[in-house]
């Protein structure tokens, strides 16, 4: 073989070795892009996640601590109602006051969720309700545990809700 056609064809294989070795890496390239493209994807919507969550977290808290806060006015106001001589209507009247002021916390509650908490609330709204039509029927408080029990039950999905990070999507 002559030395001139042993060039050219050294020539030609390393220039397609160079080409397909040039491919290879481009092809590689390619895939590496599009996993830091899916990557940067994913984190992007995982960020958004988590900015909606923190857009919605003080919202959320204060609806819940107003709804607390109205709720604990209604346990205090019976404690009080069983150590005093405040009458019945007196009484009645500042619970459908409060009960007023009640619903539109729930309202607040059902619109900043999420659903295990707005159904807690409700509960708590239903056990209020139930208090004042004791004392309407039957002429005193003979139990106001439902109305504990329900606060406690939405304090803690509240807790909850406002604890929760959004990791398990």
């Amino acid at each position: 073989m002559d030395a001139g056609i042993a060039a050219v064809l050294g020539a030609a294989i390393g220039g397609g070795l160079t080409g397909l070795t040039a491919f290879g890496t481009g092809m590689f390239g390619l895939r590496t892009a599009r996993l830091q493209l899916k990557a940067q994807e994913t984190e992007a919507a995982r960020q958004r996640h988590f900015e909606s969550l923190r857009e919605w977290r003080d919202p959320r808290r204060k609806a819940y601590a107003d709804l607390l806060d109205t709720g604990q006015e209604v346990l205090d106001l019976v404690r009080a109602f069983q150590k005093t001589e405040m009458s019945e209507t007196d009484l009645t009247e500042r619970i459908d006051t409060l009960y007023v002021t009640l619903r539109k916390c729930r309202a607040a509650v059902a619109i900043a969720g999420p659903e295990a908490v707005a159904q807690s609330a409700l509960e708590l709204t239903h056990a209020v309700g139930g208090l004042t039509s004791d004392i309407e029927f039957l002429g005193r408080v003979t139990w106001i545990s439902p109305v504990e029990m329900a606060l406690e039950l939405f304090t803690a999905s509240a807790r909850t809700a406002l604890e929760h990070d959004g990791s398990s999507q």
